[in-house]
């Protein structure tokens, strides 16, 4: 961490790009959290019908009533408003699925690439048990979810169900493993290829276009906030996995590592202390990286009108407005402008900080 501060900080002093995007960013996010703090006349989805499609900057407004500085739609909604909102949104969904995304894909790519197909062993008893453990997981964590989402469920729901999924999980797992090791058979401990394990689950998921996945799949989920995060979630660890393996395989031929595993620590330190100070910047970069693609892939979705609940305000479905009045040029320039600022300063981000850790190696 100290290593990555050290970076911000020089890229701070020496590339006025870099800040210039880092504040940016900083701006828009301050605003987006105190977006129920600010003084705005209208608010999201708030309807003006005597105002419908109002260019920006008018100022006809009746006497009386607040002007809609950045023009309206076709429902007289406020663009501004629907502007501020909708970068809340997509900040409220790619920031969580990007970080559950790259921890998973941390996870799964450091354990990959430092146990390989022959470190790990683990006994068949326990392998067995954790594939019946998969059921629970599936039924509670994924179908149930799913069910409770078309009605109407909060956010609790899901909570509770994914705690009761993992602990139905722990508990059939823990209860099939001492019932599986007293046959002879499955009392033996064997390797456990989890790089090549890691390597198929990613070539199959990634052999179908990933927007492909996501149409397909929406159209069986309903359309809420947690169905498109699973989604999301499940569709974007790919890239920080293989890139953490990748890396991970670097750092185990290095002479300190090597030395460290000489001296006899256990894989855990191993990985916790040695390589994943190594494996952080690589993985803000990824995060960066992902984080704009997710951005550009929400205004997609929306902007097709799928996975979003048609109450939500997104920069994509402003923008689908257009396809009523060509002529409303604002409902493209205004939300498309602000998206495409947002992804070049995370772009630039991570351009000078990726190039900041190869110029260090």
């Amino acid at each position: 961490m100290k290593n990555l501060w050290h970076i911000a900080h020089d890229l701070w002093q020496a590339a006025p790009a870099f800040r210039l995007a880092l504040l940016y960013l900083a701006l828009l996010t301050a605003v987006a959290l105190a977006l129920p703090w600010l003084p705005l006349a209208y608010g999201p989805n708030e309807l003006d019908l005597e105002q419908i499609y109002q260019a920006p900057f008018e100022w006809g407004a009746d006497a009386g009533k607040a002007r809609h500085w950045l023009g309206t739609d076709g429902l007289g909604r406020d663009v501004l408003a629907n502007t501020l909102y909708g970068a809340r949104t997509a900040f409220a969904i790619s920031l969580p699925v990007m970080a559950i995304a790259s921890l998973i894909g941390l996870t799964l790519g450091a354990m990959a690439g430092l146990y390989g197909n022959r470190r790990l062993q683990m006994g068949r008893a326990l392998l067995a048990a954790l594939l019946f453990g998969l059921i629970p997981i599936a039924y509670y964590g994924i179908y149930l979810p799913a069910l409770l989402s078309s009605q109407g469920a909060t956010y609790a729901d899901f909570i509770l169900t994914s705690i009761v999924a993992v602990l139905v999980s722990l508990v059939l797992v823990f209860v099939l493993t001492t019932l599986f090791r007293r046959l002879p058979l499955l009392n033996k401990k064997t390797f456990f290829p989890t790089d090549e394990l890691l390597l198929r689950l990613i070539e199959v998921q990634t052999s179908i276009p990933r927007l492909v996945l996501i149409l397909v799949l929406a159209a069986i989920v309903p359309p809420t906030l947690p169905a498109l995060s699973v989604l999301l979630v499940l569709t974007f660890w790919t890239g920080t996995a293989r890139l953490v393996r990748a890396e991970m395989l670097r750092i185990r031929e290095l002479p300190f590592f090597e030395a460290a595993t000489s001296l006899g620590f256990t894989q855990r330190r191993l990985l916790v202390r040695h390589a994943l100070p190594h494996l952080l910047g690589p993985v803000l970069v990824a995060f960066s990286f992902g984080l704009a693609g997710l951005l550009m892939l929400e205004s997609t979705l929306s902007f097709l009108n799928i996975g979003v609940s048609t109450d939500l305000v997104s920069w994509g479905r402003m923008i689908a407005g257009i396809r009523t009045n060509t002529a409303a040029w604002w409902l493209v320039v205004i939300p498309g402008a602000l998206l495409s600022l947002t992804v070049l300063a995370l772009q630039t981000c991570s351009y000078y900080v990726l190039r900041s850790l190869q110029n260090k190696k």
